[in-house]
């Protein structure tokens, strides 16, 4: 339902200022006991030392939900002991989050479908997920105005969203 809503641009945002930086955290700490777990070591860059705490304007609850959507399935996908490696920064484009895993890389064709709703990669047919993650995230961060794309990297995949200042 909440897809449907966001989908048919149904759903009203309620901005408020807040820190990306501390949001960005607080998904972290929820996140603490499955990061230990898999021996996952998290390095997380701010921005250039001009806006450490990355505050926006934006639905707090919403982008707290994409946020926790990039940061889990980076969790999920990366293998044990491997590294996560979160950014912050702030550019004339906006406000940007990328979240990059070592993993395997993203086939062309994953890569072209991803954002797909109830999209779920092969080798996720066992996980929880319903594959309406990303389709939502993507259309929470589109309702802001922004914009979300995923890359393969040299050493595995990068999700990441952009929000214009002031969304």
């Amino acid at each position: 339902l909440d897809l449907s809503r966001l989908e048919a641009g149904r759903v009203k945002l309620s901005c408020d200022e807040f820190s990306l930086k501390m949001m960005t955290e607080a998904v972290l700490e929820t996140m603490a006991n499955l990061i230990a777990d898999k021996r996952l070591n998290v390095i997380l860059k701010i921005g250039d030392g001009i806006d450490d705490d990355m505050t926006i304007l934006a639905d707090e609850g919403r982008i707290y939900q994409v946020l926790l959507n990039f940061i889990s399935n980076a969790v999920q996908y990366s293998p044990e002991g491997n590294q996560i490696r979160i950014h912050l920064w702030r550019n004339r484009n906006g406000v940007n989050f990328s979240i990059e895993n070592v993993s395997q890389p993203v086939t062309e064709e994953e890569l072209a479908k991803i954002w797909e709703t109830f999209y779920r990669r092969d080798n996720s047919r066992n996980s929880k997920g319903t594959g309406l993650g990303l389709a939502i995230a993507k259309n929470i961060v589109a309702l802001h105005g922004g914009k979300c794309y995923v890359k393969n990297t040299e050493t595995g995949v990068e999700f990441g969203f952009r929000l214009p200042e002031g969304s």
